[in-house]
């Protein structure tokens, strides 16, 4: 699946994706725990086996399968676990323009309505025989820029 149409997914599917990468951990697991089983049953059939190096023959065939496997699912967990952290990533940042778009837009709305209720506020005090009253500037709050350090004598710090 392309950055693409990762991106195009929708939180349900990334989180279905998510479960389905779980549910085949989980089976992988479960193949795992039965071949360790199935190594354990051909242990005992080593040491009911008379010849040790007729055993070896009949297992050596287990040993290399049951690696394979675990190799096989080892990288198939790591290469789902960075798809799966790359896709989060993807969607914070998706996320976070959102909520960016969301709040830049409720603010334009909000000083739209503003200006409207201030508008009318002012019709109706010239209706009523008054005049309009200028409204003081909204106070918008900056971060304040972090205090300048001056340096004293001999490279000391010293308040401003």
């Amino acid at each position: 699946m392309t950055d693409k149409e990762l991106r195009k997914l929708r939180r349900d599917d990334l989180l279905q994706i998510l479960i389905n990468q779980q549910k085949q951990i989980d089976e992988l697991t479960d193949a795992l725990a039965k071949a360790q089983a199935s190594l354990e049953q051909r242990r005992i059939a080593i040491s009911q086996s008379g010849s040790l190096a007729e055993a070896a023959l009949r297992l050596n065939g287990v040993f290399e399968s049951a690696q394979a496997a675990a190799d096989q699912y080892l990288s198939e967990a790591h290469t789902k676990s960075e798809e799966m952290y790359a896709q989060g990533k993807a969607e914070i940042e998706r996320a976070r323009r959102v909520s960016e778009d969301v709040t830049t837009a409720a603010r334009a709305e909000a000083d739209r309505i503003l200006r409207e209720a201030r508008a009318e506020a002012d019709r109706l005090l010239v209706e009523a025989g008054g005049r309009p009253v200028q409204p003081p500037e909204p106070v918008v709050e900056e971060p304040k820029p972090e205090e300048s350090k001056r340096r004293g004598l001999f490279g000391r710090n010293r308040k401003a």
